[in-house]
C-alpha cells in the first residue's frame, strides 16, 4: 500500500515537471496551470487512498484477531445486508469482511483532518492522534492539522469550483513552489501516518 501512495505521488510530480518542462524549457505558449492544479489533486487523491487501504487493512487485521479491536471499532455497525450479500459466496472469512468493509468505506472521503483521525479511530487506540502525528513530524499539531485543512481546501476549490475567483471569474494564481509543498506535506503525512499505524 506504501508502494501504491509513493507512485500516486510520483505521477503527480510528473505533472508539474511537465508543466516546468512545456514552460521554462520550451517556452510554450498558453496557460499550463492546471498541470500543477491536477498535482495537487492527485497529492489529496493518494493521501486519500492510503488511508482507505490502512484503515481497510487493519480492520481486516482486526477481524482476524491479530491487532487489538478500538472503541470506535467495536461500536462500528457492520451492515447485515452486506454481510448476507457476501455470505453466499464461497470465500473465506476475512475476505468476505474485507469486501464488507470495502464498500462500508468507498464513499468516504479522510481528506479533512477531523475525517481522516475519525477513520483512523477504528483501528489506531492512540487518543490524540493529531498530536502523535505531529510529534512523528516534528511538527506542531496545530500546523500541521491547518497545512492539510488548507491543501484540502484549495483542492476543493480546483475540483468543484474550476480553481476560479467567484467574482473576477479568474483562476487564483498557483506556482510550482506551491505544489513542491503540498507534495513534500502529503508525502511526509502519508509516510508518517502509514509507519504509526502499521
Amino acid at each position: 500500500m506504501l508502494q501504491v501512495f509513493h507512485e500516486s505521488i510520483r505521477d503527480a510530480r510528473n505533472l508539474r515537471l511537465l508543466y516546468t518542462h512545456c514552460v521554462l524549457d520550451l517556452k510554450l505558449p498558453g496557460d499550463y496551470s492546471d498541470l500543477l492544479r491536477m498535482d495537487i489533486v492527485y497529492c489529496m487523491s493518494a493521501l486519500d487512498k492510503l488511508i482507505h487501504d490502512i484503515v481497510n487493512f487493519e480492520m481486516v487485521e482486526v477481524y482476524a484477531g491479530r491487532r487489538n479491536p478500538t472503541q470506535k471499532y467495536l461500536s462500528e455497525p457492520i451492515s447485515l445486508m452486506n454481510h448476507a450479500m457476501h455470505s453466499t459466496m464461497e470465500t473465506p472469512s476475512q475476505i468476505t469482511f474485507d469486501g464488507i468493509v470495502r464498500l462500508k468505506l468507498k464513499h468516504q472521503s479522510f481528506l479533512d483532518p477531523a475525517k481522516l483521525v475519525d477513520a483512523l479511530g477504528l483501528v489506531w487506540q492512540v487518543q490524540d492522534k493529531w498530536l502523535a502525528i505531529s510529534n512523528a513530524m516534528q511538527r506542531d499539531r496545530k500546523d500541521v492539522m491547518t497545512e492539510l485543512k488548507s491543501i484540502f481546501q484549495r483542492r476543493n476549490s480546483i475540483v468543484h469550483e474550476a480553481d476560479k475567483d467567484p467574482i473576477s471569474n479568474n483562476k487564483y494564481p498557483i506556482s510550482v513552489a506551491d505544489t513542491m509543498r503540498v507534495e513534500e506535506f502529503i508525502e511526509t503525512l502519508g509516510d508518517t501516518v502509514h509507519n504509526l499505524v502499521r
